[in-house]
C-alpha cells in the first residue's frame, strides 16, 4: 500500500484508527506506536466476531 499512488495515509490517520481499536479490546498499545492484536482482534478479521457488539472502554 505504501508504494501504490492510490493508496494516501498519514501515520496520524494510522495512530488515529489504531486508538480506537486499543478502546474497543481489539488491538493493544505496546509504546513508542507499537499495536499487538488481541484475540479479539484476530476473531474480528476471521469474520466470527460482530463489531457491531463492542463497547468502548
Amino acid at each position: 500500500m505504501a508504494d501504490s499512488d492510490r493508496v494516501r495515509f498519514s501515520r496520524q490517520h494510522i495512530n488515529a484508527r489504531c486508538k480506537t481499536l486499543v478502546e474497543y479490546g481489539l488491538l493493544v498499545h505496546l509504546g513508542n506506536g507499537v499495536y499487538d492484536i488481541t484475540r479479539e482482534g484476530e476473531q474480528y478479521l476471521a469474520g466470527e466476531l460482530d463489531a457491531r457488539n463492542l463497547e468502548a472502554k
